[in-house]
């Protein structure tokens, strides 16, 4: 029977057991000119490699998830996570708690494969602002986990919040007995309904806000990741001195020198959109910082070195360029 199957069919049929790539979505597939090395980097186990292409050896990804965490672009995915099914799951407990499937005896009402995608700073404000009542991230097995070592990443995107959402409520528990956990005492359905009579601002409402169509996308096109489509989206509800100061620490932003010819080589390879021609060939293109996560193919690709990317007010000069 099983030797009857396909190949295809026996893909599908097994499950996976590592984070996957989409080379239409990494930054080294798209632009040769980018060393982008941030995946191979980060992994503790040398399972995310580089050889002609971004490969994931299964047998040895312990799916800490710390290269979805330092991707740019979401060209990497773990197995049956879907961020907005993670917060609507969240979403439906007063105090949620997020635990990770390698600990199932730990409390939890949501769980990723490994609670190392917190070290994404994007995603520490996402959850800080979506959940403004509180939201518990249950660290207590991750001490004695194989995967302990996400806790370093975790800590500074979580300390991260003090300047980004100062009045979070995001609560890092390493100890069983500070964690609050209760059973959901009323079902799907009453919760939400609960919430939305009695408050507008409730998690379960700003995540209904965020739901959306999931498309799948070509080759050659622009896609900005889904973590920064919901950041966006629950960024409007902020006041302009909020969105500025969260653009200022995790957005990217590029000024375009003298040296810029109007080759518009860096609006082909920008894999967001975030670069956009100009009808007068005789001025750079549009930039818009929404959309810019910092993948660096533009400056990468410029052959006049007329794009630089500059962080946190500091301008990174290109190997060859003089000081």
């Amino acid at each position: 029977m099983i030797a009857s199957l396909g190949g295809s069919a026996l893909v599908a049929l097994t499950p996976r057991t590592a984070v996957s790539v989409e080379p239409s979505r990494c930054v080294r597939h798209r632009c040769s000119k980018n060393a982008c090395t941030k995946c191979v980097d980060v992994c503790p186990t040398g399972a995310v490699t580089w050889n002609g292409g971004l490969d994931v050896d299964a047998t040895v990804c312990t799916q800490c998830l710390r290269c979805l965490a330092v991707c740019p672009t979401a060209a990497l995915s773990a197995p049956e996570l879907s961020l907005r099914r993670l917060l609507s799951d969240l979403a439906e407990h007063p105090l949620p708690v997020l635990g990770c499937h390698g600990q199932p005896d730990t409390e939890a009402h949501a769980r990723v494969a490994c609670l190392g995608y917190l070290a994404d700073p994007e995603f520490m404000v996402l959850v800080a602002l979506v959940f403004s009542s509180g939201l518990h991230v249950n660290l207590t097995a991750c001490a004695d986990c194989s995967n302990g070592h996400i806790l370093d990443g975790i800590r500074t995107a979580h300390m991260s919040l003090d300047d980004l959402v100062p009045d979070h409520s995001i609560k890092l528990v390493r100890n069983q007995r500070e964690l609050d956990f209760e059973e959901p005492s009323l079902s799907r359905r009453q919760l939400f309904s609960h919430f939305r009579k009695h408050s507008t601002r409730t998690a379960a409402t700003v995540v209904s806000r965020l739901q959306g169509d999931e498309r799948q996308y070509a080759y050659g096109d622009k896609l900005l990741p889904a973590m920064r489509v919901l950041l966006l989206k629950v960024l409007k509800e902020s006041t302009a001195e909020h969105r500025r100061t969260i653009a200022d620490r995790l957005f990217g932003e590029i000024t375009f020198t003298s040296a810029c010819a109007g080759s518009r080589r860096c609006v082909g390879v920008c894999p967001t959109g975030a670069i956009q021609p100009v009808d007068d060939d005789e001025h750079p293109p549009d930039f818009d910082r929404d959309l810019c996560v910092s993948c660096g193919s533009c400056v990468a690709f410029c052959p006049n070195q007329g794009v630089l990317q500059l962080d946190l007010g500091i301008v990174e000069k290109r190997p060859n360029e003089p000081t």
